[in-house]
């Protein structure tokens, strides 16, 4: 149930620290509540829900309501932002609100300072302040496609709507500036073919920890687990932020960093930062479309169904496996042929990326460690 409307029949309820009135018609797009009102509705009948269909837009008018889709990363969420941003700057509408920013609710009304969020629902009144519901996902052809060939989301929100993208730099007021000698690694990203590996990550410390300080940022997930456990040189930093505004906080401090595809390459370019990008599957020309600090190391991988960067954002199930274009011997064409595309998406991600942590996909594995510490080198000297 991707987008519906609710209302409570009896009592309020708390839904992470939400509070929802009876008698209150809802809309939202937050799977686990849905699944939560479901279930109170096998005991006692708690809430009415219905499916809702996302309606085509006819006319654009002066009161826009941006609905974002149901799950995003931290990278999609500063694209969303900086289109959000110029749509606010140019004035085009005299009235903006963001509905369904879940647990991105942070960057939007602190890193970007938006008003009119709706983080998990809005309500019908709150709703009639609009006069365009605007779904982003159904509207904007490019988008629909996201998952299998990455393009310029903030680049093409702003082309739908014929304004011009203004770039966003934030200030970085009252900070302590990080240690020159430092380089900091952020080598996780939501997909493991947007990742770090290991070698790399070891070779990095290798060639740099006895001239610089090396710190590398972690978070929660399997692959940092693994990275921490695996890393037997140990001369460097582990920091492990506990939320985004912790993650912000570090970036801020960066001096140097080395990115993978990665929500920590976003903010780090909404702040100016230096360092280096070790394009995966997306494009440099695409990512770093809006930095002139941030260098590339640019995928140059070839094989019988893919070029890189090949444009894929994480693996995907196919003929009951788990891959790329490669290991599906697929093409992007391929993909837009197949009907029922949400079977693609359906996997366990905890179970399934396992063996390609330690056994990357082709293009991962014949990154030249070599090329990236001379990049390090060259960029670091220009610096």
């Amino acid at each position: 149930m991707a987008f519906f409307s609710f209302s409570l029949l009896m009592d309020s309820f708390l839904y992470l620290s939400t509070k929802i009135e009876p008698n209150k018609k809802y809309y939202s797009k937050d799977i686990a509540l849905s699944k939560e009102l479901n279930n109170k509705n096998k005991t006692t009948s708690f809430a009415v829900l219905n499916y809702e269909s996302r309606i085509n837009i006819i006319n654009v008018g002066k009161k826009l309501l941006i609905c974002l889709p149901p799950k995003f990363g931290v990278g999609d969420a500063v694209e969303y932002g900086i289109a959000i941003n110029s749509l606010i700057q140019i004035k085009k509408f005299n009235k903006i609100g963001i509905a369904f920013t879940s647990n991105h609710n942070y960057l939007f009304k602190e890193f970007f300072a938006f008003t009119d969020i709706y983080p998990l629902i809005i309500s019908e009144d709150e709703l009639s302040n609009y006069d365009t519901i605007f779904h982003i996902t159904l509207e904007i052809n490019a988008l629909k496609y996201q998952k299998y060939k990455r393009s310029n989301i903030a680049q093409e929100i702003c082309d739908y709507f014929k304004v011009p993208l203004i770039d966003y730099k934030k200030k970085i007021n009252n900070v302590q500036k990080d240690d020159i000698k430092t380089i900091s690694i952020f080598p996780i990203s939501t997909s493991i073919i947007r990742s770090l590996p290991l070698h790399i990550v070891e070779e990095i410390i290798k060639y740099f920890s006895n001239e610089y300080k090396i710190k590398i940022i972690f978070d929660n997930s399997d692959f940092s687990k693994y990275l921490l456990e695996n890393i037997k040189n140990k001369n460097f930093i582990a920091v492990e932020p506990n939320n985004i505004e912790s993650l912000i906080l570090e970036i801020s401090k960066t001096n140097f960093g080395i990115f993978p595809d990665s929500g920590p390459l976003h903010i780090a370019k909404c702040f100016n930062k230096n360092g280096i990008l070790v394009e995966t599957s997306v494009s440099s020309k695409i990512l770093l479309s809006n930095s002139n600090k941030i260098i590339s190391l640019n995928n140059k991988y070839k094989s019988n169904y893919c070029n890189g960067p090949c444009g894929l954002v994480d693996i995907f199930a196919y003929d009951s496996k788990i891959g790329c274009y490669e290991t599906h011997k697929l093409n992007f064409k391929d993909i837009t042929y197949i009907k029922n595309k949400k079977n693609l998406q359906r996997w366990d991600k905890k179970e399934n990326n396992s063996h390609l942590i330690s056994n990357p996909v082709g293009c991962i594995k014949q990154i030249d460690v070599k090329n990236i510490i001379e990049l390090i080198r060259y960029k670091i000297k220009e610096s």
